[in-house]
């Protein structure tokens, strides 16, 4: 049995319970952020909690807790569990409301570890597909609760890894996950309209030593032509696409040049657990 933190407390998690008349179950209105560990070292961990305050900013969520604390707080979350590798995610609640409507400023703090899940290892030797859905996302620069659209454009994309937020023709990002394609000889991520992941900025900072990086806005025909596509985020690391609806990309198996950033960030997150546990 797990253990996690509620307002104060740290409770086993089959006995774990957030009040009924939390806005969060009320009204949807909450923040949440994500991160696992590498060698049991929370990965970029000051980077998911600056995240999850800005999203509590974005929508103007009362966020109490300093970074100090929400670190030492996770910290102590991992401590109390024994998974090998884990999974944390913390959640900020909008608390209760005096008319069950409007928050009353007394936020609840969840943090929870559970076993880290694996994505299947054929997905990276052989690629994955994905379906693309005409969808805006309401402020997408926030990590919300609210998942109703994420819900919705995965239903219709079942045997997709991940659906694919298109708007007025340009692809934004997956609904967990970011986009990178590789065409003419450089690799391409969206610059706006998307919730910057935490996988997506480390990727960036791989392929900016050799610049062959441009951030801007990609087109679905560009996205359908591509000669590689990447998915990024902390549950899929970098996940290589060889499909896009009923188009193959390149040769219909993981290009060389997602293959070598693979490999990259494979180094990079071993060098990075192993500099944590000294």
């Amino acid at each position: 049995m797990s253990v996690l933190y509620i307002n104060g407390e740290f409770v086993d998690a089959d006995s774990a319970s957030v009040p009924a008349r939390d806005l969060a179950i009320l009204r949807g209105f909450g923040v949440f952020d994500y991160l696992r560990t590498y060698g049991g070292v929370p990965f970029q961990l000051g980077a998911h909690l600056r995240r999850l305050q800005r999203s509590a900013a974005l929508i103007e969520l009362a966020c109490p807790w300093d970074l100090e604390t929400l670190g030492e707080i996770v910290l102590e979350t991992l401590r109390r569990n024994s998974f090998v590798e884990a999974g944390i995610r913390l959640v900020v609640t909008g608390g209760d409301s005096p008319n069950s409507f409007m928050p009353g400023g007394d936020s609840r703090l969840l943090v929870m570890a559970t076993a880290l899940q694996y994505m299947p290892a054929a997905v990276y030797q052989r690629g994955a597909g994905v379906a693309t859905v005409e969808q805006h996302r309401h402020l997408p620069e926030a990590k919300t609760i609210n998942y109703i659209p994420g819900i919705m454009a995965q239903r219709r994309a079942p045997d997709a890894i991940d659906a694919i937020y298109c708007v007025d023709g340009l692809v934004v990002e997956g609904t967990r996950s970011n986009i990178f394609i590789f065409k003419d000889d450089r690799w391409i991520t969206p610059d706006a309209g998307l919730l910057p992941g935490i996988t997506r900025a480390e990727v960036i900072k791989l392929l900016g030593r050799d610049g062959r990086l441009e951030l801007r806005a990609i087109t679905l025909d560009e996205f359908y032509s591509s000669d590689e596509i990447i998915l990024t985020s902390t549950t899929k690391e970098i996940v290589p696409i060889v499909q896009v609806d009923d188009v193959t990309i390149g040769a219909g198996a993981p290009g060389e040049n997602s293959r070598r950033l693979m490999r990259q960030w494979r180094e990079m997150t071993d060098a990075y657990a192993l500099a944590g546990r000294v």
